[in-house]
């Protein structure tokens, strides 16, 4: 009888009356009370609450009296709230409306990937309308994927929706190798200078150390003779290290009209819910003023929400002159002059270095040579 009691159980004395018949009376009818006990008088005992009315109604012929003193059961704990109109009304309107929501995401599931591959990961997606809030259909998660693959961080990525959650799964990409990145065409210098060492990968190489080589000139070629004249194509691939000179030019004002913040910051909010966009009420941006914006998924209670929040933030700023000394000026055409040449040639190793500083009304004149050492394949 435990689980009568569990779901909707009665418990109850009889007192005058035939209490030996009442008992006789219910077997006799299917109806069986447990858990009897003897009472001056009469008996306690249990029964199924749905059998209480027919051993009532059998107590009232036999003339014994019935009191319920206890009610048992998950039925009695949840029959007020089956009263509750508006609760059930609310229900019914809650699931269909938790089943539409489903197919927007709440969540992104970037924990398979380190901290920097999530956030560019993140970026891409938000590019592609894949972000919290967003409605999610098959063309958004292969453009998605072929998002990401064409990033270049990922040579291998998975998008996986489910219930609001998307998932992804990617790969940090691969460097390819050296024969891999050749080309058919050949390799030619892209500017001249003395060969120091070379590094042949695949295909032939053409030049030696020592050798003074001038721009466009072919470096390693991509066919080779057997010694039974048979050609043999390989795509060429390898670095020819060279010496040689690279200048450079800059000119920098000492006095210099600039932008900078006067300390006043506007902060703008806009709210993506169910793919529709919604911006909150702000205060106007001031003229020229720069911005930074960031997003982040919005949470209640630490539970995920179907929708994201983007912040910018837009600093005021205000003329002013920026005045610079002729050594400030040369430093910062040096640092230029040098990122440029490391963007050139990332691998240089400078040999000698040839400045040339001249101070001209409000700006600064400078010219640097240096002697280098890098890679002049193309």
């Amino acid at each position: 009888m435990e689980p009568v009691r569990f779901w909707a159980a009665v418990e109850f004395t009889a007192q005058n009356g035939s209490v030996e018949a009442l008992l006789s009376e219910a077997s006799a009818q299917g109806l069986h009370p447990y858990g009897v006990t003897a009472r001056p008088g009469g008996f306690c005992a249990h029964c199924a609450a749905w059998q209480y009315r027919r051993f009532a109604a059998l107590a009232r012929k036999l003339r014994v009296r019935l009191r319920v003193h206890k009610r048992q059961g998950l039925y009695f704990c949840i029959r007020p709230l089956l009263r509750r109109a508006g609760l059930w009304a609310g229900l019914a309107l809650f699931v269909p409306l938790l089943l539409w929501a489903q197919q927007y995401v709440w969540t992104v599931d970037t924990s398979t990937l380190t901290t920097g591959q999530a956030a560019r990961a993140a970026a891409v997606l938000r590019a592609n309308d894949l972000q919290p809030g967003s409605a999610v259909t098959e063309a958004k998660l292969t453009a998605g994927e072929y998002a990401l693959l064409q990033s270049g961080e990922f040579s291998w990525a998975s998008l996986n929706f489910a219930k609001g959650r998307l998932v992804v799964e990617a790969a940090a990409a691969k460097p390819k190798p050296d024969i891999a990145a050749g080309t058919l065409h050949g390799i030619r210098a892209k500017c001249g200078g003395t060969v120091v060492r070379t590094n042949l990968v695949s295909g032939t190489m053409l030049v030696v150390p020592g050798q003074q080589v001038e721009a466009g000139q072919g470096l390693i070629g991509t066919a080779r003779a057997e010694r039974d004249g048979t050609l043999i194509f390989a795509p060429a691939a390898g670095t020819v290290t060279a010496q040689f000179e690279w200048s450079d030019t800059r000119q920098v004002l000492l006095k210099e009209d600039v932008l900078q913040r006067s300390g006043a910051v506007s902060v703008e909010y806009e709210l993506l819910l169910f793919g529709h966009h919604f911006a909150l009420p702000a205060a106007p941006a001031a003229e020229n003023a720069a911005s930074q914006t960031r997003h982040f998924a919005a949470d209640l209670f630490g539970l995920p929400l179907p929708c994201s929040v983007q912040e910018t933030c837009w600093y005021a700023q205000q003329p002013a002159v920026l005045c610079r000394t002729e050594e400030q000026a040369a430093a910062l055409a040096r640092l230029q002059s040098l990122q440029a040449l490391k963007e050139t040639f990332p691998d240089a190793e400078t040999v000698a270095r040839k400045e040339d500083c001249t101070a001209s009304g409000d700006a600064l004149d400078y010219t640097v040579t240096y002697t280098i050492v890098a890679d002049i394949c193309a």
